[in-house]
């Protein structure tokens, strides 16, 4: 008698243990249906957007880099209209929905679409506008039938040590804190000297190929956590806050191309800038559940 109670306590202990671990995993697995972090498709509209970002040398260089051209281009000329030409058919394959273009959104975008809009009517003309925002992002543009175009560059104001730079020596700060010699261990300056001269003698599709090979793309953003980064380091951490200052502007670009995507839509975005920046946003957007990253060297084949 004794032993037929004992086994009916044990099987309804088993029972209610049964009931109550399949309770868990129901709710486990309801958990796992509405949990956007187990299923990121929540976390955007019907469409991942295809993103790419063509990496360029400025046209009509400001002179603004630590480095300064040596090498004559003109993309006005009648062999590198040709060329420009080509470039276009190449990129338009892309079939790019929206181009965002390096000039300030808030400053420029609605001054830019008003001269976008007085191009595509013929009362803007190009004939002397070497910029490669105009070059290629207004004709591509208009190629491809776009109503407007859209500025996503955003500054980042400065916020590391206030020096008097006027008469900041950054060499004879970093040999007197010892650290000249590892700052300058890679000869950069080499490599932006062997890029800029190669752009007189290659054809503008073979060029921006070269610029956009991935290698090329780290080599230069290799310089940032080599050359740069190490300045004021132990002291006012000038370098690394110059560093954080770039990532901070290019954070920003990626936030107006967020902004400027509809996910509801198959959309395609096209940004085209300067190739320093190709590293960068191509981490932020490859890192993203939202976007699908393209590489722009799948279009710049020969």
């Amino acid at each position: 008698m004794k032993n037929l109670v004992f086994g009916i306590i044990m099987l309804a202990l088993f029972s209610s243990c049964k009931k109550e671990a399949e309770k868990v995993i129901q709710e486990n697995e309801k958990s796992e249906v509405i949990n956007p972090i187990s299923e990121p498709n929540p976390f955007i509209g019907k469409n991942k957007t295809k993103a790419m970002v063509l990496g360029v040398f400025h046209f009509d260089n400001p002179g603004l880099d630590s480095y300064k051209e040596k090498f004559a281009f003109n993309i006005l000329e009648e062999k590198r209209q040709k060329e420009l030409d080509i470039l276009l058919d190449k990129i338009a394959e892309f079939k790019p929905t929206k181009i965002l273009i390096e000039w300030p959104r808030i400053k420029m975008d609605s001054i830019t679409n008003a001269q976008y809009q007085n191009y595509l009517n013929g009362s803007f003309k190009l004939v002397d506008k070497k910029n490669e925002v105009y070059q290629i992002g207004f004709k591509l543009a208009k190629k491809l039938d776009h109503n407007r175009i859209y500025c996503s560059d955003a500054s980042a104001d400065w916020f590391g040590a206030e020096l008097d730079w006027d008469n900041y020596d950054g060499d004879a700060y970093l040999k007197a804190k010892g650290q000249y010699e590892k700052s300058r261990r890679y000869d950069y300056d080499s490599f932006y000297e062997l890029s800029d001269s190669l752009k007189s003698v290659q054809t503008l599709t073979e060029h921006l190929a070269s610029d956009n090979k991935l290698e090329n793309r780290l080599k230069d953003h290799q310089a940032y956590l080599t050359e740069v980064v190490l300045e004021g380091a132990g002291d006012n951490y000038l370098g690394a806050d110059g560093v954080a200052r770039w990532y901070r502007r290019n954070l920003r670009i990626f936030a107006n191309a967020y902004d400027f995507t509809n996910f509801d839509k198959e959309e395609r975005l096209l940004l085209i800038y300067g190739s320093g920046h190709v590293w960068q946003l191509r981490q932020l957007f490859t890192d993203s559940p939202d976007f699908d990253y393209v590489e722009a060297n799948d279009y710049l084949k020969e």
